[in-house]
């Protein structure tokens, strides 16, 4: 019995000290995303916070203390990135500001699940949808919802390239625009409120897979931030970003577009991949606002048939 509890907590040890390792590598890595490849590793703060965390407690029966001081640091390292999200947001609204609801899904091009996406939709009761991944069968869905939404500019296109703006409210000057040397389009429109407008841009670059998808995606958020920097007024940029808000990629996008996180002080909001819990699922849909939008609220919203879980977002301005 000693002899086997012996082995069994040497067992242990090594696979913390391995993971930790691991860990520490990775944690490391992360500070370079701006290297080919190794953006990837930016994407799992939480993964490598909760990794740490239980290598510390791995480390604590058999007293290596040095590692788990380790660990604590790594831990550390990690909970600084994911503390903006917890902590109260500072960006509020007046009482007599307008209110928006807006709803993100990529409905996954192989899905076949629209009746549960047309539920979805309906239950969220958003004054904007946005919908990704559209294609030309996912088009004819959407025509179910023309009753609700009265303004529609739906674009078909294969290989998860196309999308649709659904909107109670009128849509101008809507463009669909080419930014970079895939098929992956983006929408662009003003959403007018009453006496005010907003801009809208909806986004969903390829995801960086290879080197020439990398440079695509980033292409796309150059010409986003661009575009936007040259709008004024309220603006909002939504969609599948295929990365997370730890990229230096991302912050820049947000540096350049004059745009911050609607996710600040509501949590990761992990959405990729659905089928995996929450806590190893990493956030790569996105809602980004300026300075003159308020965000109420933002929550993930139930499963849709996807491989992602959809963003419904409270905002004023």
């Amino acid at each position: 019995m000693f002899l086997r509890d012996l082995v069994f907590s040497q067992l242990i040890y090594k696979f913390a000290l391995a993971t930790l390792i691991v860990l520490v590598i990775l944690t490391l890595a992360s500070q370079f995303g701006t290297y080919a490849y190794l953006e990837l590793t930016t994407h799992f703060r939480l993964q490598y916070l909760l990794g740490a965390i239980i290598c510390a407690l791995l480390f604590m029966p058999s007293q290596s203390w040095k590692f788990v001081v380790i660990a604590v640091i790594c831990a550390s390292l990690n909970a600084v990135s994911l503390w903006p999200y917890y902590k109260k947001p500072g960006h509020t609204a007046s009482v007599s500001a307008n209110k928006l609801r807006l709803f993100h899904a990529n409905v996954f091009e192989k899905s076949r699940d629209y009746q549960t996406v047309l539920e979805r939709v309906k239950e969220a009761n958003a004054d904007i949808v946005v919908l990704q991944e559209l294609t030309q069968e996912w088009s004819k869905q959407t025509d179910k919802l023309k009753n609700s939404y009265a303004y529609m500019e739906v674009v078909p296109r294969p290989a998860g390239a196309g999308m649709a703006v659904l909107s109670r409210y009128p849509l101008e000057d809507v463009q669909v625009l080419t930014l970079d040397s895939s098929t992956h389009i983006a929408i662009l429109a003003r959403v007018r409120l009453n006496e005010k407008a907003l801009t809208l841009l909806s986004l969903h670059p390829t995801t960086p897979v290879t080197l020439e998808k990398l440079r695509n995606r980033n292409q796309q958020f150059r010409e986003a931030a661009r575009l936007l920097s040259t709008i004024a007024g309220p603006k909002i940029l939504v969609g599948d970003l295929n990365t997370t808000m730890w990229s230096p990629y991302f912050t820049e996008l947000l540096a350049n577009a004059g745009l911050r996180e609607a996710r600040l002080g509501f949590g990761l909001g992990t959405t990729w991949p659905e089928p995996l819990p929450p806590f190893l699922r990493i956030a790569i849909d996105h809602c980004l606002v300026s300075n003159e939008v308020g965000v109420e609220n933002l929550r993930i919203g139930p499963i849709t048939g996807s491989d992602h879980r959809p963003l419904i977002v409270d905002l004023t301005f």
